[in-house]
């Protein structure tokens, strides 16, 4: 049983013994157009601008080897295989563009997530852990300053505030634990979460 294809259904047999003569193509192309647009958006689903995109291509692709065509085979089945295989490939290169833009959206944000608050959300950011350092006590404030702000090591900062290592510790820890509750709305930015593992 063979499948009937939109081809089929106009009877221009008498076409195959006129491969070279353009009238008789232009009268083929005019009469099967439609009705293989309408089988692009069927089968294919594509909309109706892309389906008269692909029957001309076909069309296009058939007058080019009209010269080495075998006498012997259905001009309508030529067309109809053509056809066929040029909406594989725009399906194909569709699915190529789709990948290729998701990749591009997926990059975009991790650079957003990474370099994005580079504007007045950052200015927010920075000023908000500003105040939060100001409203810490003391020492933790101290500690926290020289650690996160002037690099300095532990260590560093017991033998500059006459206080030990262990102390150095805990006031870091408790100045971390206040940031996190006070800017609970940034744990979920790149920028904070480094800022705190620093």
């Amino acid at each position: 049983m063979t499948t009937e294809t939109p081809l089929d259904k106009n009877n221009n047999d008498s076409w195959q013994l006129n491969l070279l003569d353009e009238k008789a193509f232009e009268l083929f192309f005019k009469e099967n157009f439609k009705p293989l647009c309408g089988f692009c958006c069927y089968k294919f689903g594509f909309d109706v601008e892309l389906a008269k995109e692909a029957v001309h291509t076909s069309f296009i692709k058939l007058w080019e080897k009209r010269a080495a065509l075998d006498p012997a085979q259905s001009v309508k089945t030529y067309l109809y295989r053509i056809l066929t295989n040029n909406c594989l490939d725009v399906i194909r290169h569709q699915k190529i563009k789709q990948q290729h833009e998701h990749m591009l959206q997926t990059n975009n944000r991790e650079k957003e997530g990474c370099h994005g608050y580079g504007s007045a959300d950052f200015k927010e950011l920075k000023s908000n852990i500003d105040h939060a350092v100001k409203e810490m006590p003391e020492q933790m404030r101290n500690v926290f300053v020289l650690a996160k702000y002037s690099g300095f090591t532990y260590l560093e900062i017991a033998h500059q505030l006459g206080i030990s290592v262990k102390t150095v510790e805990t006031q870091m820890s408790r100045a971390l634990v206040r940031l996190r509750i006070q800017l609970t709305r940034y744990l979920s930015t790149v920028i904070f979460l480094g800022f705190l593992l620093q």
